[in-house]
């Protein structure tokens, strides 16, 4: 009888983890296919789909590269998108949907960044301007916008080191031995309160005015 038991016993756990296996199996793809559905949820009625929100987050960051969570915080913090359900977007979101979208994102040990060919160093996030590694295209913005502002910060930003400056600041005064777009980029634009807001809206901070563009 006890020989009997244990042979029982036996198959019945053999059971129970033929059965535990294929749990874990279908848990596993249906938590990724909660992933790629809520990635892929309709964007209709939307004015901006979660892969543009994710590209502008890049761009406003000088395309650094940022985890699916630091992305989608920001994209919450910034509204840019919003699931038909009302929910803020959530990490799982952003990674598949990167994940769907290869031929415009990469992941790199700094983070997800966009794949592309171009500079974003000065490329336009609305009428936002970034300068990195750039100095040229930073001083020839700066003469051709001599009434505009530049956010002098550090090459991550951060919200302890934002400080707005004119055109033409002492500061700066373009000396060769100096590269000024290395490890400070330039965030410029023609409007003072879209500076303000893109450093609110991307850094979370204010912006320090210099004491010398508006002592």
């Amino acid at each position: 009888m006890i020989r009997e038991a244990l042979v029982e016993a036996r198959a019945e756990l053999a059971s129970l983890r033929g059965r535990e296996a294929e749990l874990e199996r279908q848990i596993t793809e249906a938590e990724r296919a909660l992933g790629e559905e809520a990635a892929d949820e309709s964007d209709e009625g939307e004015s901006i789909t979660l892969h543009e929100a994710i590209a502008e987050i890049l761009r406003s960051t000088g395309n650094e590269g940022m985890s699916g969570r630091e992305l989608a915080d920001a994209i919450n913090r910034r509204s840019l998108y919003r699931r038909r359900d009302g929910m803020p977007v959530e990490a799982n979101q952003v990674n598949a949907r990167v994940n769907n979208y290869r031929d415009m994102f990469e992941k790199t040990p700094a983070g997800i960044r966009l794949r592309v060919s171009e500079d974003w160093s000065s490329a336009p996030v609305e009428s936002v301007t970034i300068f990195k590694d750039d100095d040229a295209g930073f001083h020839a913005w700066l003469d051709a916008h001599p009434d505009g502002y530049f956010i002098n910060t550090e090459r991550k930003p951060r919200k302890s080191y934002l400080v707005l400056h004119q055109p033409a600041c002492p500061h700066f005064d373009r000396s060769p031995k100096v590269h000024w777009t290395k490890d400070y980029i330039k965030v410029c634009g023609t409007d003072r309160h879209e500076l303000e807001g893109w450093a609110n809206d991307n850094v979370g901070g204010e912006v320090t005015l210099c004491s010398k563009c508006f002592g």
